[in-house]
Formats: structure tokens, sequence, C-alpha cells
């Protein structure tokens, strides 16, 4: 059976127009008939709901500021003509002790090593061929690494201390931060940021011949500017979303300064009760 559904947009603001659109499906061949059946025993929506508001103080879609940066990482003029691309996988530590201002006593807990074997496996099991494992000089970070090495085997695992935890930009909505770095209580560390930025995150070098895999181990503020930085998303909304503990974020380059993220916080791998981000 065919329906019409419609759909109808109120004029929301003075930039956004009125528009009204009417899709043909076919539940029964599109959702089957039990998926038909629950659609038609849906309430009615809430969209009178919207008279109640301000509609001159409802946002609207907006567009980037600034056009896409094709030479962001300085590499344009030497792009490789092999078409190949870098796969970086950004994994953040697993669950760690808190209560401590110690940095080597911030080890993993029992969950936090679960959670770095959870990933380890995912990996293994993935059946790519990394070519590259990073780590963080953090205790969380190198303890995470050492046990998903365990499933990966690699024989050399490189360790970069400008990949340490660190407040890489003032967020907006910048809230109780700005009184915590007047007050010196927090330090802005956006220059060493950018530098470990840009040593990770760029396009395959002219040489590249093959697809490469690359894992970073390392912290959740570094992968979130990491994110913003490399799909020129203002710096800072870096603090604007949240990554759970051993979750994985998948970052594409391409050859011709493409960006892609494949997937942010992935945590399939890991059970829903074992989950966790503080």
């Amino acid at each position: 059976m065919h329906i019409f559904i419609k759909l109808a947009a109120t004029t929301i603001g003075v930039a956004c127009t009125t528009a009204s659109a009417y899709f043909l499906v076919d539940e029964k061949k599109r959702y089957g008939v039990l998926f038909a059946a629950n659609i038609a025993q849906t309430p009615n929506d809430n969209s009178n709901d919207l008279i109640k508001l301000d509609q001159q103080s409802l946002s609207c879609p907006i567009r980037s500021s600034e056009r896409w940066n094709w030479n962001w990482d300085g590499r344009h003029q030497d792009m490789n003509k092999t078409r190949v691309v870098r796969h970086i996988y950004l994994i953040r530590h697993g669950q760690y002790q808190t209560k401590t201002k110690i940095e080597n006593e911030k080890q993993l807990t029992e969950l936090g090593n679960e959670q770095a074997d959870w990933a380890g496996r995912a990996l293994a099991e993935s059946n790519i061929s990394f070519t590259r494992l990073v780590q963080s000089g953090l205790i969380r970070a190198i303890q995470t690494a050492t046990i998903i090495n365990k499933h990966l085997r690699f024989n050399k695992v490189e360790q970069d201390i400008d990949l340490n935890e660190g407040f890489p930009f003032l967020p907006e909505p910048a809230g109780r931060f700005i009184d915590d770095i007047a007050k010196g209580r927090l330090e802005l560390e956006t220059e060493r940021m950018e530098r470990v930025f840009h040593r990770y995150i760029h396009r395959p070098f002219p040489n590249q011949t093959e697809d490469s895999h690359e894992l970073i181990i390392c912290h959740a503020n570094v992968i979130r500017y990491f994110v913003c930085r490399a799909l020129q998303i203002p710096a800072d909304a870096w603090l604007r979303f949240n990554l759970f503990h051993c979750s994985i974020t998948h970052l594409v380059c391409t050859f011709d300064g493409r960006v892609i993220c494949y997937g942010i916080g992935d945590v399939g791998h890991i059970p829903q009760e074992r989950r966790s981000y503080v």
C-alpha cells in the first residue's frame, strides 16, 4: 500500500523559507508489514508545538565561514600522484586511577585493562595490516598500548611526549576555564598541540606507494582537538563531544588533501556495561 507522507517545515527566522515536500513511501516493500503497522499506530507528532516557540529565536543551518583549505597541511605542492591514503586510528587509553596528582600513579584500573584488551582483540580481528603504533608518554597510554600490542605484535612501538594530555584551546562555551587560565590553574598548550597535530595528521608522503594504517594511543583532549583541526571545524568546538575509554576514532587523509572521518569514539568492541569515560 502506498501512502503520502507530508513533511511541512514552518518558517523559522528571516533566513529560513517555508517548504513542504511529499514523499511516496511503500512501507510493505521497504520496511515490511509489521513496521508499516507501527507507523499507522504512531501518535500524532508534536509539530504544532513549534507554534509555542519564539520562532525568531530559533537557529538556522549555517555554512562554513571559510572554504576548505586544500593546503591545510602545507603539503599540497608535494601531492602524492599514486592516490594512496593514510588511515589514522586515534585510540583513547583505558580507564585509569584519577584520585592522585602524580602522573605515574595514574595507572589503568582493572576495567581499563579489560577495555584495552577488547580494543586489541578488535584491531587484531579486523585483519587490517597496521603499519605503525605510537603511544604518548603518560603511563595510562603506555599501559594501554602494551596490552593492545599483545594482539598486534609490533616489534617497535614509538613514544611521543607531545601526545601527552593537555588543554589544547579555549573552548566555546568557555565556562569556568577562563578563570582557571587567568588564575594560572590551567595552561593553554595550543602550540604543542599544533606541533603534534601536523606531525601525525597530514596527507600521504610523495613517496608512499601503499595505503597506511597507523595507530596512535593517546588522550581525549588530544583526539578531540585533532578531529576538529583535521575536519577544519573551529578549534573551540573540541569540548562539545566526549570519548569513551579505549574508543577508536578513524580519520582518513587522501592524497589530494581531503579528510574523511569514518567514525568518532567507536566502542562497539566493548560491552555496554563495561564502557566508561571518566
